[in-house]
């Protein structure tokens, strides 16, 4: 419950964030959106982000599993070990 909580808070701080950045920035290159727009292009970058994260997570569990490095106590180095 508390990383659901985690990501909540992770993925909301970074909505509004970037709300705030477009409202600041947009008008440095001469674009003027409204606060609705902002909000529905943070939206669609948010869950692009979000789309972003979740397949690399899934890469790299799959990577993870695939290969990775097992200790050795004898020779006090790490082997590669694959399934």
């Amino acid at each position: 419950m508390k990383s659901l909580i985690e990501s909540f808070i992770d993925v909301g701080s970074g909505y509004l964030l970037a709300i705030a950045i477009q409202l600041l920035i947009f008008p440095l290159f001469g674009l003027y959106p409204s606060v609705l727009d902002s909000m529905g292009i943070a939206l669609i970058f948010t869950g692009v982000s979000i789309s972003r994260s979740w397949l690399w997570r899934l890469v790299f569990k799959k990577y993870n599993r695939q290969h990775y490095f097992v200790f050795n106590k004898h020779t006090k180095s790490y082997d590669r070990f694959v399934e």
